[in-house]
């Protein structure tokens, strides 16, 4: 009887990781009457892969609208977290578009519990980068006084808050450092406490090559979060695909233009890394 007991045991228990697995593929796939038929033979609904995704957030990840309610009116946990710490909320806004509005996870997005709107305060200062050596149309002495002009720094601010409203998402509101919570950028009145600090230290860099400019900027990004989790220390704008090199300018002119070009490729880099910071804290 005991190995019989044993066996009906082993089989039960390869069902349900056979209904575990199907379920998992459904979810990802938006296959609702499938998912519904491995539930009614109980499927564990808060089963998960090896990344720790259970069924709701891989409906989420992949846009299932009509999934992820069925799922949510099933008793699906949204709070619960992937290994990387990630819920459902975050893998729909984060992992099919970056955070660009308009995507077909903006439905899902709505479905699911709304995270707190984070206040973020943002001490940004510019300095001469290792690449500011030379240009080719202005001695050293005025290009200092023409790149505190430009205000790199605050063209890095002015793309944040840009960015921020683009986005659609509303999940992060930027604060005045200097008034530390008595009003935000747009001259709104907001609450004292803040939830972290962004402290971005800009390094624009421009070098004479061959009669033209070469211009490079980084970013030194650092988020210091109230509770004192969940912060980081990153650069921005390194490398070839993210940084400015071979960007030459052919006069003075041209400088401004392209610091705000690039100061705007990295806003999106930049604010998703703070929110998915605080969010995963």
């Amino acid at each position: 009887m005991r190995i019989v007991a044993l066996l009906i045991l082993a089989v039960l228990t390869s069902l349900a990781a056979g209904n575990s697995a199907d379920l998992l593929e459904a979810a990802k796939k938006g296959k609702i009457a499938q998912l519904e038929q491995l539930l009614a033979k109980g499927a564990d609904l808060e089963s998960a892969d090896r990344d720790g995704r259970t069924p709701l957030m891989l409906a989420a990840q992949y846009g299932h609208a009509p999934t992820v309610r069925l799922l949510l009116d099933k008793g699906a946990k949204s709070a619960a977290r992937d290994t990387r710490g990630w819920t459902a909320y975050m893998l729909a806004l984060l992992s099919p578009s970056g955070g660009v509005v308009h995507t077909p996870h903006d439905t899902v997005l709505k479905l699911l519990p709304q995270p707190k709107r984070f206040r973020i305060a943002i001490d940004a200062s510019w300095a001469p980068g290792k690449e500011l050596f030379s240009s080719c149309f202005m001695r050293p002495s005025d290009l200092t006084q023409h790149l505190r002009q430009l205000r790199p720094d605050g063209m890095v601010i002015e793309a944040l808050q840009r960015f921020a409203q683009a986005s659609g998402r509303d999940l992060m509101v930027i604060v005045s450092a200097d008034a530390r919570g008595t009003s935000d950028i747009s001259g709104k009145t907001t609450p004292a406490d803040i939830d972290a600090t962004l402290t971005l230290q800009v390094e624009p860099g421009i070098t004479c090559v061959q009669q033209s400019d070469q211009v490079s900027m980084l970013i030194h990004a650092t988020l210091a979060p109230q509770n004192s989790k969940g912060g980081f220390e990153r650069v921005f704008g390194a490398g070839m695909k993210t940084g400015m090199r071979g960007q030459l300018a052919t006069n003075a002119n041209q400088h401004g233009p392209l610091f705000e070009t690039w100061a705007k490729s990295q806003a999106g880099p930049v604010w998703w890394a703070v929110l998915t910071a605080l969010l995963t804290d």
